[in-house]
């Protein structure tokens, strides 16, 4: 007696291994290394390929919702780094991979992709100088985005609290190098431009390899520096580190600490400008004034003696009305001056250890003139100062007693 044969189409056959596969979970999600060939981009944006190495090859279809993320161009002989699922295209009774991202393989490739990415930007006109806002002269707050935890941030607060202490600091943190760091940049600077306090923005993070700073030549990065209405200084890595973002951004500065120095000024030349304001004016009134009793002098001896009192009288209310106006004028420019350097140093005296003497707070020191901060450092009968806010003492010790 004959077997019994099962017989299957062509389509059962294909939905059977399609089937089996998708129930592979180590399969839907794959990186596979190879070597571009068959390359084919069609009408509607989706792109066809080959991907072999010395052995074997397998198709693969990266279709346009994925497409538009790659940064760089595909082509023949470009060694890359795919990852998708492995499927089966029914239609052909082929398996291949549904690609959701490429990356290439290698420094030669990432700056292949920098400057194609850099000449699509420049032949649009981000780079423009037309397009490049000034910064402000005096500026208030000062957004950051960078990383939390980084030394940029910390080098950007500590230069700016010696350059220029009355600006403010708001730290927007994001990442700043990996896998989503593009898009974490790329919305802090959408947040940010959503405020209207921020005078101007910095973004950066130190030096690193061009891997590190990757995240800083992506396209949607230099799109969200382009649209800021708030001036940007970018500041990425070294000196010698150069990113997309450094070229849209209204200013470059090659440091996160180098940008304070391009966005502040220095509080000590505004008191030597002061300074010279007011030695200036100083200088003005008094040549005034020296040159009005040289021409009174002239005058009163080129008078006849019987015109010389009348004339003298009228020149000495002219020297009068204008020392009065000029005094007046002076007076008032200094006043100006005075409030201003008062406003500074009010401001500075605030973050200086004197004024916690106001307050009520005392400094011990030994005769020696070391500040005393335990009483482990003085003995009995020991002498010492206690400055205050106005005047010291000296006083001796009687008792020590040491408490946690």
């Amino acid at each position: 007696m004959a077997a019994t044969r099962t017989v299957r189409s062509v389509s059962e056959i294909t939905d059977l291994l399609k089937s089996l596969i998708e129930q592979q979970p180590h399969l839907q999600n794959v990186w596979v290394q190879g070597q571009v060939s068959n390359y084919n981009k069609s009408a509607a944006g989706h792109i066809y390929f080959t991907l072999k190495d010395e052995k074997s090859q397998i198709r693969c279809a990266l279709f346009r919702s994925s497409a538009v993320r790659v940064r760089f161009s595909l082509r023949d002989g470009e060694e890359v780094l795919v990852q998708g699922k492995i499927g089966i295209y029914a239609v052909r009774g082929e398996y291949q991979i549904t690609v959701n991202n490429v990356e290439p393989i290698g420094i030669g490739a990432l700056q292949r992709a920098f400057e194609e990415l850099k000449q699509q930007l420049a032949d649009e006109g981000l780079f423009d100088a037309h397009y490049k806002k000034p910064l402000p002269a005096y500026p208030k707050k000062i957004g950051v985005v960078t990383s939390a935890t980084g030394a940029a941030f910390q080098d950007i607060c500590q230069q700016l609290r010696k350059r220029y202490p009355l600006a403010k600091v708001l730290l927007h943190p994001t990442l700043v190098q990996g896998e989503g760091a593009a898009e974490g940049i790329a919305q802090a600077l959408q947040v940010m431009n959503q405020r209207d306090d921020i005078d101007v923005l910095i973004v950066g993070r130190g030096g690193g390899s061009i891997e590190d700073l990757w995240a800083f030549n992506e396209e949607l990065v230099a799109r969200a520096i382009f649209a800021s209405t708030i001036p940007i200084v970018s500041a990425v890595g070294h000196e010698t580190d150069f990113t997309i973002s450094d070229m849209v951004a209204d200013h470059r500065a090659p440091t996160p600490s180098a940008a304070i120095e391009h966005i502040v000024p220095d509080q000590e030349e505004l008191f030597a400008q002061l300074e010279g304001y007011d030695a200036w004016l100083r200088r003005i009134i008094n040549d005034q004034l020296d040159a009005q009793k040289t021409r009174l002098q002239d005058l009163e001896t080129r008078l006849a003696p019987t015109r010389r009192k009348d004339a003298i009288y009228q020149l000495h209310q002219t020297v009068d009305a204008l020392d009065a106006a000029c005094r007046t004028a002076v007076e008032r420019r200094l006043n100006d001056s005075e409030r201003d350097l008062r406003t500074l140093a009010q401001r500075l005296n605030a973050l200086s250890p004197l004024a916690t003497l106001e307050r009520g707070y005392s400094i011990s020191r030994k005769t020696d003139g070391e500040v005393l901060t335990s009483a482990e450092q003085v003995s009995i009968d020991d002498r010492v100062e206690i400055q205050l806010a106005d005047g010291h003492l000296a006083c001796r010790v009687e008792e020590l007693s040491s408490e946690e």
